[in-house]
């Protein structure tokens, strides 16, 4: 292993995977500053800049996961301990570097919620009473934490203030329906200000003044759009709905303006617009995907993943324009030469077009030995942001294909929906019709195929392997669920009924649940297993990979487990991040070689 610094390919691989990143941006209204996550130092911790440069802000040596600023200079952020999702909130005063815990004493989750509109008060949400529901606190600067306010049911998370009194709650009654909550301090009384028929995603409120708010909304509509709300009337309107989903979503300081972004085939679009929305003007940005969006005094905050460009801060101003202001090391990484992928269309088994993601190498000729990446949620899209293993890979010279298939998110409601419960297998006979039409194409030969996935991609990687045993030389499935049933069971219990929305409750599904699980095909998996899982994860338990193990090891399959002690839905440390990439590099080359000079 020591010697493979000295090999090119391999250092190449390395400095890929310890490529830094920059998100989460957080413009103070009243300071030309902005505070952001960082992982240069191997972990998301705080950084600050303030126009001359950046500089860490605390050293920590756990991550953060969220950051809200106060108008007085108040950081409010969260962090847990190995992955664990136990949030704790903490404060950091700009003014004279204190350091102040808030809430969570890792047992319980704490949601970073918004401060108030004076800077005063931070609200947030914590599970602490039962484990399951969210309820809503108060922490003032005096140092006394009030609640729970008002008990709720379910995830909740308090987004944003309308004026001293009142604030307004996001309440999740499914992954994909919501509803916004006013919530009176004085007396805890709580109002469903969003009331409607059918599933609807109700988010993003930004407080305008005078009673009223911007949101995005899809009621009674396949994407989502923008609107506004008047709490004097207790109604609202559309003010602007595209054919494709409005995401981030920013008010500007003076709230005569108003930034948005869109998700167009993947990449996002960025557009300012005046309040009532009678103009609208798109930025010219990065080919990329924007994640948050932050309007300070410092300018309009954008955080994008680009391949061309790792994932980075840019902002834009009047009269200065649009610059890029954080630059992640990159260990002389040749950014522009990384690959955009196409995006394309193919005819799935019924005849549904099912959208995908293709990364083509530039070396080498079709058909091009390949790696199937799937995408997790399965609530969520493969888009076209800077990801470390489709560019190595494609470097490598392999060809990466990316499904989006039914039930992904970012295509309507309708869509989305299409792989719910029973029909599940729809959705994974859409992974084979990929690899079907890319021979077709060309551009691949079954049985010189990887796949690999995390989370439901793990899922689906698995159920790909058992569906069709002869297109994989090989599976890599990370954070896995292998058992349906004892998954549901078996996650945290605040998460429980939502992932029922989506995948079954055992109670009344049992044997049609136990059927789409992997755990009751493994006799069908041919091809060589890498399993990788994190100890502390509270979403897909970690006795999912054992109980996989376990059963692979019965039946003589060939099958590397590695079990990482200090991490865990996903990989946040940068050494564990770089150890491990390269080891499923490393075992996607054995089993699929890339013929040289082809």
């Amino acid at each position: 292993m020591i010697m493979e610094m000295y090999d090119p390919i391999w250092l190449e691989v390395k400095k890929y995977l310890s490529i830094r990143s920059a998100t989460t941006p957080r413009a103070l209204k009243n300071s030309y500053k902005l505070i952001y996550l960082s992982d240069t130092t191997g972990v998301p911790i705080p950084w600050i800049y303030d126009m001359n440069r950046s500089d860490p802000l605390i050293p920590m040596e756990q991550r953060v996961g969220n950051l809200s600023v106060s108008e007085n200079g108040i950081v409010a952020l969260t962090n847990d301990i190995d992955g664990n999702e136990r949030w704790q909130i903490s404060t950091y005063d700009l003014n004279n570097d204190k350091l102040t815990h808030v809430a969570g004493d890792g047992s319980d989750i704490n949601n970073l919620g918004a401060w108030s509109i004076d800077g005063k008060t931070l609200g947030f949400t914590s599970n602490k009473r039962n484990e399951v529901d969210f309820d809503i606190y108060i922490y003032k600067l005096s140092g006394k934490v009030e609640g729970p306010i008002a008990k709720m049911e379910g995830t909740n998370n308090l987004v944003e203030w309308v004026n001293h009194d009142h604030a307004l709650i996001i309440h999740n009654n499914t992954n994909l329906d919501s509803d916004i909550y006013l919530i009176d301090f004085k007396n805890g009384n709580l109002e469903n200000l969003t009331k409607h028929d059918g599933e609807a995603a109700n988010t993003n409120p930004k407080n305008l003044g005078d009673g009223k708010f911007l949101f995005t909304t899809n009621i009674n509509s396949e994407y989502m759009g923008i609107a506004i709300y008047d709490l004097n009337r207790r109604g609202w309107k559309y003010l602007y709905q595209p054919d494709r989903d409005v995401e981030a979503i920013e008010v500007s300081p003076d709230k005569l303006k108003v930034a948005f972004s869109e998700n167009v085939e993947g990449y996002s679009k960025l557009y300012t617009a005046n309040i009532d929305f009678t103009h609208v003007r798109e930025m010219k940005i990065p080919k990329g995907v924007i994640s948050e969006i932050s309007w300070g005094k410092i300018g309009l905050t954008y955080s994008i993943s680009s391949p061309k460009i790792g994932n980075e801060i840019w902002v834009w101003s009047e009269g200065a324009g649009q610059r890029q202001i954080t630059y992640s090391p990159k260990y002389h990484v040749k950014m522009e030469e990384n690959v955009l992928p196409e995006t394309v269309r193919y005819r799935s088994w019924d005849g549904m077009m099912i959208p995908a993601l293709i990364y083509k190498p530039k070396t080498g000729k079709p058909p091009y030995p390949a790696v199937v990446t799937i995408h997790g949620g399965p609530e969520s899209q493969d888009r076209p942001s800077f990801q470390f293993l489709p560019q190595i890979l494609v470097k490598l010279g392999y060809i990466v294909l990316s499904p989006n298939f039914r039930g992904s998110s970012g295509y309507g409601k309708t869509f989305i929906h299409l792989d719910d419960r029973e029909k599940r297998m729809d959705s994974l006979r859409d992974i084979g019709a990929l690899v079907d039409w890319a021979e077709g194409e060309g551009l691949v030969r079954k049985g010189e195929i990887a796949i690999t996935g995390a989370s439901y991609g793990g899922y689906a990687t698995l159920m790909s392997m058992a569906l069709y045993p002869e297109y994989w030389s090989c599976g890599v499935e990370r954070v896995g669920i292998v058992n349906l049933v004892t998954f549901i069971r078996n996650t945290g219990p605040w998460r429980r009924k939502y992932r029922m929305h989506e995948y079954g409750d055992p109670e009344k599904m049992y044997d049609v649940m136990m059927e789409l699980s992997p755990i009751k095909h493994l006799d069908k998996i041919k091809a060589p297993l890498m399993v990788i899982h994190g100890s502390n994860d509270p979403r897909v338990p970690i006795s999912e990979a054992e109980q996989l193990v376990e059963e692979m090891k019965k039946r003589g399959r060939e099958v590397k487990y590695i079990k990482v002690g200090d991490e865990g839905h996903g990989l946040t440390k940068i050494n564990n991040r770089v150890n491990l990439q390269m080891e499923i590099i490393r075992f996607i080359m054995q089993h699929t070689p890339v013929k040289r000079g082809s």
